[in-house]
């Protein structure tokens, strides 16, 4: 008998591109429902039937994404609810965080390779994220961990990473943090009077990197503090 049930995953499961694989996964079953974070970690809604769901919670066990780390799951019948399709809904906000903060990520392969590629539009762009790689404690105000509740809330999306953003096959699916050189943060060199140097983004490295050959003193301010060079 088809019922629905609600999936509880909680752990390191935000920021991590949880539900957009929630979201694959289900669609590969076949099923109606929802996925959302919340404050104690990942909600997923389903409609089928009690083996098919126990497979279902097997293959997110089995393949949850790499940087994930899954500390316990719980699955509830519930009354039933009626869903057209699978979505990822807005995600639900109590007044109680109860799930560990998600670190900040090393940048991934796929990235890497993007920014050493000419002709990709992220060439050479240091902000470079997708859902397996960026800041993410540095970054969060407050959870759950939604780009409007981010440092990055004052930078919106242009059409190309919107597409990518909304695109289930993309690495950048529901990737909160996603920007590119058209929409993202741009690099500033300031002299010690505090007055902008007007340089091209890829001449701010350049600058930078002569400044200390020649003895000066550089403090990097990134997404958590700054670094003295």
């Amino acid at each position: 008998m088809v019922q629905t049930f609600q999936i509880t995953i909680t752990g390191q499961v935000q920021g991590v591109g949880f539900r957009p694989f929630i979201f694959n996964l289900a669609k590969r079953y076949g099923w109606t429902g929802q996925v959302s974070n919340n404050e104690n970690g990942v909600l997923v809604h389903i409609n089928g039937e009690t083996a098919e769901v126990m497979s279902f919670v097997d293959d997110i066990l089995l393949e949850a994404p790499e940087v994930s780390i899954i500390q316990s799951h719980r699955v509830d019948s519930i009354a039933f609810k009626q869903f057209e399709d699978f979505t990822i809904a807005p995600s639900a906000k109590d007044s109680k965080i109860a799930m560990p903060l998600t670190a900040d990520f090393t940048i991934c392969n796929s990235c890497r390779l993007e920014i050493r590629d000419p002709s990709n539009r992220r060439f050479q762009y240091p902000f470079t994220t997708c859902t397996q790689c960026g800041p993410r404690y540095s970054i969060t105000e407050r959870f759950p961990f939604e780009r409007k509740y981010t440092s990055l809330s004052d930078f919106e999306m242009c059409s190309s990473c919107e597409f990518e953003y909304s695109n289930p096959s993309d690495i950048r699916f529901h990737s909160q943090t996603n920007s590119c050189p058209d929409c993202g943060i741009k690099m500033q060199l300031l002299d010690a009077k505090g007055s902008e140097m007007a340089l091209e983004q890829n001449a701010i490295i350049e600058k930078t990197a002569e400044l200390l050959s020649q003895g000066a003193i550089v403090a990097i301010k990134n997404t958590n503090g700054y670094l003295l060079c």
